[in-house]
């Protein structure tokens, strides 16, 4: 399961998400179904749940929110903004 750093601080403003990772002083501004990705990680969804989320607001088909979900984790993941809680 993957969650979000700690110490990590995010806010939607709009369409928007920033997040605020003051340990390293960087500010990502995401939008439309990277921003869906990370809202669904931070409130505890699973895949199968984001994936549904991205395809009912972006009107795309599974196969493609699926290929979103996976390559948007696996960047977050190497930039440190999550973390794999099984690990």
């Amino acid at each position: 399961m993957l969650r979000i750093k700690r110490d990590l601080a995010y806010r939607r403003i709009a369409e928007e998400l920033f997040i605020v990772d003051a340990a390293k002083s960087e500010l990502h501004e995401l939008n439309g179904p990277a921003a869906v990705i990370w809202e669904g990680i931070a409130s505890g969804k699973n895949g199968p749940g984001i994936i549904s989320d991205i395809v009912s607001e972006f009107e795309v088909d599974e196969k493609t929110a699926r290929a979103d979900l996976a390559e948007f984790t696996e960047e977050l993941l190497r930039q440190g903004l999550l973390t794999n809680a099984n690990s």
